[in-house]
């Protein structure tokens, strides 16, 4: 597997925490008012919150394939300057998009469905009837068992994401290695 430099010209090729950490932060400012709607319709029905609970998840999860296979970045990558590549700078197909989010999406999925199982055995009255910290706090207890492992995995899945993305040279995340892409600044993917 070829890969470009770690430098050129004596700059960094490759993105680090910090433009990764605010790309992140746009990619959520993007998201806010699609959550902001979703809370809005939360409040309609407990029927209205499994749909939304559904279409959140596949939301999030195109917005990061579709972008990563179309443009190699998300809207907040764009921002930040910064793109997925392949090792050698050039660009992704939709096999890598997906496997980079193939982790997240399983997570993603577990998550939903134990929402799903809280919002079906919920008291419609008490969960309309509540703020959004409220609504959380009484449907927790009703999740499912299992999902307290599934939060644990989850957990334990990014600071593993973290530690490797900042100990290794070319700031390779395990979602990089799974899919087989590296994170480069966005003006080293211009010279490829």
């Amino acid at each position: 597997m070829d890969f470009l430099p770690l430098e050129i010209d004596n700059k960094k090729v490759y993105a680090g925490f910090w433009k990764r950490f605010g790309s992140g932060i746009v990619d959520v400012l993007v998201l806010i008012p699609f959550m902001y709607l979703f809370y809005l319709i939360d409040s309609l029905s407990l029927l209205a919150a499994v749909c939304v609970v559904v279409v959140s998840s596949l939301l999030y999860s195109s917005y990061t394939i579709y972008f990563h296979y179309k443009y190699g970045a998300t809207i907040g990558k764009m921002a930040t300057g910064i793109k997925v590549t392949l090792p050698n700078g050039k660009k992704i197909g939709i096999k890598a998009a997906v496997l980079r989010s193939s982790v997240d999406l399983i997570f993603a999925a577990l998550m939903g469905a134990a929402q799903i199982q809280a919002l079906l055995i919920a008291d419609s009255d008490m969960f309309l009837n509540s703020s959004f910290t409220e609504r959380y706090e009484y449907l927790l207890p009703l999740y499912p068992a299992w999902y307290a492992l599934v939060n644990v995995s989850s957990q334990l899945w990014v600071w593993s994401e973290l530690i490797v993305l900042l100990f290794n040279k070319r700031k390779r995340a395990l979602h990089d290695f799974i899919a087989g892409t590296v994170v480069i600044n966005q003006s080293y993917a211009k010279q490829v």
